[in-house]
């Protein structure tokens, strides 16, 4: 076939990923973190073929970002309205990893394995089976369905095809005119794409650092407050969420108690902690709220000779470790041989340096927590802080009702999570969409409240309310 246009365009997104335009589709060949926001940013054609590195981790970042690209082939270009299956190739020995990574970040654990999960990390026995059968319940509404009402199974939306040295795929069959689109793999991190003649081949290996699409707008921190015991203050490193090219997704610093912690671990962390005049052997350690990419780039938790310390419940720290699993094809000794695991349990006070916490099961598409803290003062009244954590709006919960999935006593628990207490800071994630909240949920508060996670304009807000933007940074107590 002859044609003006060549059949295969190449575009070098960035180092150690490149992206095969071809008529049939794209073909992302890596998926370093935040690639996506890369490609939105770029205006290049979106793939739905992922081709994944045989080196796994890059310095401190994961190359093996799935989920964005997936979700953007989801529900962006309309594949699961069409019928349509994502498509990633990689090693054998890593494609059911995969499959296990993408099933906890599209559905969830299943109430069995929750449940199990103390015992698998040799924990007593404390988790709420009435809390975390709630949250199952209202995960498997949110789950996505097929045409007939079943939930669907990561394999009814991916196909997951070998590619290891030397193999050589099919990709894209022939279609009318188009010619079929082949991938190779030259070497572990080499690969060529051929069409019809026309072949491009590329070599993932590069000593040039990945970067952010965006810049960082960091506020330093003095060194007053390095020192200060009774400082009770937070940095927005990210404010965003994964379909916004302009800003970082979600990430808090927390400095309290003489200490620092993170809520949230955005991509790139360890950039963001530079640009504040930080280091991650600073930070006491992460609190996770949920294990979506946009809210956890798990390979920035890994360190060479330390255990960071991970707050969260059980089951959520088991589905992070799924995600290391992935990441570095290890078993499940290994990837908890990495961490602290410091258990949070649902509404239960934790005592973190004297200052008080706890954390609530929000609602949404995969067991994901919000956070009270309070922290006592020498005079007045303790200051409050208040994070919602990704929690779907309140129409979204009342359907749940209706529907029957979430009970009277669930729905008080929702509902009283502002109650009996004013809050000295209020961080509500209002994303929108099926499973986020909506920013009109919070205009009644008269606290002071600030709207993250969404890469949307907010107008007209309330006096007192504000969007956030990152590098921002809000003082509870001075230093």
């Amino acid at each position: 076939m002859n044609s003006l246009f060549p059949v295969i365009t190449e575009f070098r997104l960035m180092p150690g990923s490149v992206l095969y335009s071809t008529a049939l589709g794209g073909i992302l060949i890596g998926c370093p973190p935040e690639v996506l926001k890369a490609l939105l940013a770029q205006h290049y054609p979106m793939p739905n073929t992922v081709v994944l590195p045989g080196t796994l981790l890059r310095g401190s970042s994961s190359q093996v970002c799935l989920e964005f690209p997936f979700y953007h082939f989801l529900f962006i270009q309309q594949g699961l309205a069409q019928g349509k299956k994502f498509k990633v190739l990689g090693e054998t020995s890593l494609l059911s990893k995969l499959e296990e990574m993408l099933r906890v970040t599209l559905t969830g654990p299943s109430l069995e394995e929750a449940l199990g999960s103390e015992k698998r990390l040799g924990l007593p026995a404390f988790l709420d089976q009435t809390k975390v059968s709630a949250w199952a319940k209202e995960t498997e509404r949110l789950a996505l369905k097929g045409k007939d009402g079943h939930t669907l199974k990561v394999r009814e939306l991916v196909d997951f095809i070998p590619l290891n040295v030397g193999d050589d795929r099919e990709v894209f069959p022939a279609v009318d005119d188009q010619p079929a689109v082949w991938v190779k793999r030259l070497g572990p991190d080499s690969f060529s794409c051929r069409s019809n003649g026309n072949e491009h081949s590329c070599d993932l290996v590069s000593e040039d650092p990945q970067l952010p699409v965006y810049e960082l707008t960091p506020v330093l921190v003095t060194a007053k407050e390095k020192k200060s015991l009774s400082a009770f203050n937070l940095r927005l490193l990210g404010t965003s969420e994964g379909f916004d090219p302009l800003r970082p997704a979600n990430g808090l610093l927390l400095r309290l108690q003489g200490k620092w912690f993170l809520w949230d671990c955005p991509s790139y962390l360890r950039l963001h902690l530079q640009a504040v005049g930080l280091h991650l052997d600073d930070i006491e350690g992460i609190f996770v709220s949920h294990v979506h990419e946009d809210h956890l780039e798990v390979a920035e938790t890994l360190t060479a000779g330390r255990r960071l310390k991970i707050y969260t419940s059980p089951e959520i720290f088991e589905s992070m470790l799924v995600k290391v699993m992935a990441l570095l094809n290890c078993g499940y000794k290994e990837a908890l041989s990495h961490y602290e695991f410091v258990p949070l349990y649902a509404d239960q006070p934790f005592d973190l340096f004297g200052a008080t916490l706890e954390v609530f099961y929000s609602v949404h598409s995969i067991p994901a927590l919000g956070l009270r803290l309070e922290v006592p003062q020498k005079k007045g009244q303790p200051k409050r802080l208040f994070v919602s954590g990704d929690q779907l709006s309140n129409s979204g919960v009342e359907k749940l009702v209706e529907a029957g999935v979430m009970d009277k006593v669930r729905k008080a628990q929702v509902d009283g999570r502002f109650l009996g207490h004013t809050y000295d800071a209020v961080f509500v994630d209002v994303g929108g969409g099926l499973i986020h909240g909506d920013p009109k949920d919070f205009f009644q508060r008269t606290d002071p409240v600030y709207y993250m996670h969404t890469g949307k304009t907010l107008n007209d807000l309330p006096k007192g309310h504000q969007s956030v933007h990152p590098g921002q940074r809000v003082v509870i107590v001075p230093e």
